[in-house]
């Protein structure tokens, strides 16, 4: 989830932390996230990347809609891995 807001200014770190608690974690009792450098349109920007195990992909479409929404993204990006699996 992409920090920068395409009209200008950026999601700063209050904005994030309410988005967590009142968004993320009304979804999802366990989740992680992680700092990274995303690139969107050839810019890099400071992204959080949120990885969730779950098998409600509606409750991530919702998290990433209200994201979008919210920040005015011009879009939020979704990968879905097959579980992890141990031997």
């Amino acid at each position: 989830m992409g920090m920068d807001i395409p009209s200008g200014g950026q999601v700063t770190d209050r904005d994030w932390d309410a988005f967590m608690h009142e968004v993320i974690d009304d979804h999802f009792d366990g989740y992680t996230v992680t700092d990274v450098d995303g690139v969107w349109k050839g810019t890099h920007e400071h992204t959080k990347c949120v990885s969730i195990c779950t098998h409600k992909h509606e409750y991530v479409l919702a998290v990433a809609k209200a994201y979008k929404e919210l920040f005015k993204q011009d879009s939020v990006a979704i990968q879905q891995l097959e579980p992890m699996q141990f031997v």
